[in-house]
């Protein structure tokens, strides 16, 4: 079930749900949701929190099979769920109707009967999700900005929430969320120009390159951080590119590599060499050699091995 749907249970809750997530979002969202169900001053009595990785199954066992105290039901939290197995089933076959117990998982255990389970939408769903999440606070956010955002974020739903939080209150006057406002606010523009200039060096279009560059000088970037930012995102394709030839499945990598801005890139990444792409970053640690250890501009160096790499380079 979704997270609205859960919302709406507890108005006759089920005595056990089930959390299968490794999402902190949502993790967040039902904990906070689950201590709230609980007055406030009476949460010592009916709200309690375990961790399996330090409290015993017993102690949630027989905190469960307690009456809540002056109120209808007992809540409680259980944090790594997973890790009690086959010791909860007893339990969960008979639970007692007067708990309410949210079990954190990664995933499902075995052995486990059949419970109401909570878990988000399919990651082919986090678009829209981004969009409605804008217009439930009355903005529009441009199907092409909710993508350049999942593509600089990644499907981490924590992340892309205080993003979008960030850029509601950028954007409170328009209300209205663009690419632009998107690469402007966004920790994490700097890498998706990064990926922008690999593929400038890719396509050798030595013009657009040296332009990303720029933009790149103006955000306050120094030579030595575009030179490590360039020679560990190449590294990185280049792993991709020889899992890829392997055999290993490209969504994975996506997800393995946190190469965000190729989720959509798989034909791309499979026709480069890997010839080339090691030739790539023995140019860039030799550019990296040369701007300290030589009295030039490393801002010349660091041009000159673009211009080169576009000039006889062909990925």
């Amino acid at each position: 079930m979704k997270f609205s749907e859960f919302e709406k249970s507890v108005q006759s809750p089920a005595p056990v749900y089930v959390l299968l997530t490794d999402q902190t979002y949502l993790q967040k969202k039902v904990y906070e949701f689950s201590e709230n169900q609980v007055e406030e001053d009476g949460r010592a009595f009916n709200w309690s929190v375990f961790d399996l990785e330090e409290d015993s199954i017993s102690e949630v066992i027989n905190r469960a099979k307690t009456l809540p105290w002056v109120a209808e039901y007992r809540w409680i939290y259980v944090k790594n769920a997973d890790q009690a197995g086959k010791d909860f089933k007893g339990y969960l076959e008979n639970p007692s109707l007067k708990t309410v117990l949210i079990l954190e998982v990664l995933k499902r255990p075995r052995g486990w009967p059949e419970l109401p389970t909570i878990e988000l939408s399919k990651s082919g769903n986090i678009l829209q999700w981004m969009m409605r999440k804008a217009n439930e606070e009355s903005y529009e956010l441009e199907p092409a900005a909710a993508e350049t955002l999942l593509e600089l974020v990644g499907d981490d739903y924590q992340r892309l929430d205080a993003e979008l939080e960030k850029l509601i209150l950028w954007e409170m006057e328009g209300r209205s969320i663009t690419v632009d406002s998107v690469l402007l606010m966004t920790s994490q523009a700097r890498e998706h120009d990064v990926f922008t200039l690999i593929n400038a060096l890719a396509s050798q279009r030595a013009e657009r390159a040296l332009r990303v560059l720029n933009r790149l000088y103006d955000t306050g970037m120094s030579v030595p951080q575009i030179l490590a930012l360039l020679y560990w995102n190449f590294r990185r394709v280049l792993v991709a590119k020889e899992l890829l030839d392997q055999g290993r499945p490209f969504q994975s990598l996506v997800r393995e590599l946190k190469i965000w801005s190729y989720k959509n890139r798989e034909k791309e990444i499979h026709s480069y060499s890997n010839e080339v792409l090691s030739g790539i970053l023995i140019a860039l640690r030799e550019t990296d050699r040369l701007a300290k250890t030589t009295s030039t501009d490393a801002r010349i160096h660091l041009e000159r091995v673009i211009v080169d790499t576009c000039r006889v380079r062909s990925l």
